[in-house]
């Protein structure tokens, strides 16, 4: 293996297995050592999962390694105010930070590029998930990567099959999954969609199986009802338009059905134009995540589904300032759910507390960190649109100054009070 790979693969690897070994974010650390724990000491399957269950496999799965050591007298330590103990916390975490390393070999290899590749592996944003907070968003990106990767080589049933295994970990994998059924439904080629359809629900039975006996009732109130929002309840939402509605807890937009609507349409417009499968499948990919993260229940994390697909997108189109800006938007994006979401010392010591209190703790942080994520996310259409550009300084002013002017506005002026 090349020094440079390999020097770069150890980095990566070391940085998140150090922080994951004593940080974490306590809510979400919480539920998932609880669900574990459930059921390698009750034999209890915990079907109300705050997650799909797919996350939940695999977390039993790594989790069994910990049951092992337990029961042969191993004594972990819990750290400062933290649920989980460290090293029971760094195992949960494994997957994730396997599927980091995943993500970042399915990228070099199919780029040919290191720097493309650390642009993932060393961005501060998917570290700061994967092990600071404990997400796992990279289990979800690992086998949707590989699916942009196989619709490249023209292999489109196994680009079905990863597609659908990256949705039964978060749902924005059937994305994809989702835009190559229309295309062959308007390509009429209704053998490919019987085995898309086929593949997805076979898959998505498979993996829902455990739940038919007793399961899917807890399973439609814990992630229907609570997290698509069919209760109609409030649900928590970082965008910018539960901010400026005075809310940090919404529902949906009524825009995001128009937003989706114009995906799809503008899918089978753009690939009736071009010849090129897996542009069109990346480009309104990219633009969906865009549109989930301005209209629904968006998360801080779900931000980071966007680095992966611009490097992809970046190197297929050779607009390098793109690929250049992914890791911008990563540093930027790190910085802003430490500072206004979180504080500095909230993933490390399991209380939250404002070391810094010009940049932490503010009034209304939330409308600056929507403001300054919609300037970056409009920045990000720009290289994806526009024509190829480098990338400039001029754009880390401009972020900076969309930043500061929320701030003033917004934290200083209080123009807006919620």
């Amino acid at each position: 293996m090349n020094t440079k790979v390999l020097a770069t693969l150890l980095v990566g690897l070391v940085v998140r297995i150090e922080i994951a070994s004593f940080a974490g974010h306590p809510v979400d650390m919480g539920l998932f050592t609880y669900s574990a724990r459930l059921y390698y000491e009750t034999g209890r399957f915990d079907t109300l999962f705050p997650s799909l269950p797919l996350v939940y496999y695999v977390q039993l799965l790594f989790y069994s390694l910990y049951a092992v050591l337990r029961d042969a007298g191993f004594a972990d330590r819990a750290f400062l105010y933290h649920p989980a103990y460290m090293v029971e916390g760094l195992i949960l975490r494994i997957p994730s930070i396997l599927a980091d390393l995943g993500i970042f070999y399915v990228l070099l290899k199919f780029t040919g590029k290191l720097r493309y590749a650390a642009f993932y592996l060393l961005n501060p944003f998917t570290i700061y998930l994967t092990g600071a907070w404990g997400m796992y968003d990279s289990l979800m990106m690992l086998p949707l990567v590989t699916g942009f990767v196989l619709v490249a080589r023209n292999q489109m049933r196994f680009a079905s099959v990863s597609f659908v295994i990256s949705g039964l970990f978060k749902l924005f994998g059937f994305i994809p999954f989702g835009l190559m059924m229309i295309e062959n439904l308007f390509q009429k080629r209704f053998k490919e969609f019987a085995v898309q359809l086929g593949i997805g629900t076979g898959l998505t039975a498979l993996t829902f199986a455990p739940y038919f006996q007793s399961g899917l009732q807890d399973f439609y109130v814990g992630f229907v009802l609570r997290f698509l929002g069919g209760s109609g309840a409030l649900s928590r939402s970082y965008n910018i338009i539960a901010a400026f509605s005075g809310l940090r807890f919404t529902g949906s937009s009524p825009f995001a059905w128009v937003a989706g609507a114009a995906v799809i349409g503008a899918f089978v417009i753009n690939r009736r134009r071009s010849t090129s499968s897996l542009k069109s499948l990346l480009l309104w990919s990219i633009v969906a995540a865009v549109s989930l993260n301005i209209f629904t229940q968006s998360q801080p994390q779900w931000l980071s589904w966007l680095i992966p697909l611009s490097i992809l997108y970046a190197f297929i189109t050779q607009r390098e300032g793109l690929a250049n800006f992914s890791y911008f938007f990563g540093v930027t994006s790190t910085f802003l759910s430490i500072t206004l979401l979180q504080t500095s010392t909230y993933l490390v010591t399991g209380v939250p507390s404002a070391l810094f209190s010009a940049f932490e703790g503010l009034p209304d942080a939330l409308i600056v960190n929507a403001v300054t994520v919609l300037g970056m996310l409009v920045m990000l259409l720009g290289y994806v649109f526009l024509k190829p550009t480098k990338f400039k300084v001029e754009v880390v002013v401009l972020t900076a100054l969309v930043y500061l002017q929320a701030y003033f506005w917004f934290t200083i002026m209080r123009i807006i009070v919620i």
